[in-house]
């Protein structure tokens, strides 16, 4: 789990958070976001009264590794006997929130699983019945996360419901999408967008992002161009260069019994099983 295990976090010891504390959170790397019924002057002048006297101390940088534990493919099956569904995750590392492609990469997610009617939804839920919904996503943070697809299906189509999703990154890679797919995309990313900044609580949320991320200060005022400027070219060249079929990791919890043999039938790749604490049991 993100937040830890009950060993991990037991092993915790107050000179650690300390020592966290120490090195990270230092005035030099350090921003004030005000947003609300305030001048600019009295916002500065709250900030100077609490903070001046804080110093000029930067953080320490941290970069973490974020290169693919491994390139090949492979299964990995997490044991709960007797359950009725398997939850499946498909994925590799994907992308840093400052990739010069962001806005392709986007465009294409929301076709491929990022909306309700997207490709992969519509195969699981709509066209196969397995699931009641299947999404995909890149996790966006400063250096390279997650891409994956997830979903919870019956547990007797699971290696179905795997191959359906291989099938649909396939196409994606492959064909270029329709005049209508993507309007459909980018007409929603338009549509949403002055929803998303109609609290003060959502445009400080936005301006730590531009922050935290580093983007350009013209970054809101040119993001619908930006969403517009995408080309059914642009997705396809995006699937081709960050969707990579060949590294997939699948992660499936459920049950042995029922699903292991297809998995290893699928031919995704070699099959690990794990108790439900993760440790390794076989494989």
């Amino acid at each position: 789990p993100d937040g830890g295990s009950a060993t991990s976090v037991a092993a915790i010891s107050p000179a650690d958070i300390a020592g966290f504390h120490a090195a990270r959170y230092r005035p030099g790397s350090s921003t004030a976001i005000i947003v609300g019924d305030i001048g600019v002057d009295d916002a500065l002048r709250v900030v100077r009264t609490h903070f001046e006297e804080w110093g000029t101390q930067p953080a320490v940088q941290v970069r973490a590794n974020d290169r693919p534990a491994r390139r090949t493919r492979a299964v990995h099956l997490v044991e709960k006997s007797d359950a009725p569904q398997s939850e499946l995750r498909i994925g590799h590392v994907g992308l840093p929130r400052t990739h010069p492609d962001y806005f392709p990469a986007m465009v294409m997610n929301l076709l491929l699983g990022g909306l309700f009617s997207s490709r992969i939804n519509l195969n699981l839920r709509e066209a196969h019945g397995y699931t009641y919904s299947a999404f995909s996503s890149f996790d966006w943070r400063r250096q390279a996360g997650p891409f994956v697809v997830s979903s919870a299906v019956r547990s007797d189509v699971t290696a179905a419901a795997a191959g359906e999703i291989m099938t649909e990154i396939d196409r994606m890679r492959a064909e270029q999408v329709s005049a209508e797919e993507l309007s459909l995309a980018t007409s929603y990313l338009e549509g949403v967008f002055p929803i998303r900044y109609e609290t003060t609580a959502a445009i400080a949320r936005a301006l730590a992002g531009m922050v935290i991320y580093g983007l350009p200060e013209d970054y809101f005022d040119t993001y619908r161009d930006r969403v517009r400027a995408v080309t059914a070219s642009d997705v396809q060249r995006a699937a081709g260069d960050f969707l990579h079929p060949a590294e997939l990791q699948l992660v499936a919890v459920g049950d042995p019994a029922v699903v292991r043999e297809p998995l290893v039938e699928m031919h995704f790749g070699p099959v690990t099983l794990y108790d439900a604490d993760g440790a390794r049991r076989e494989g």
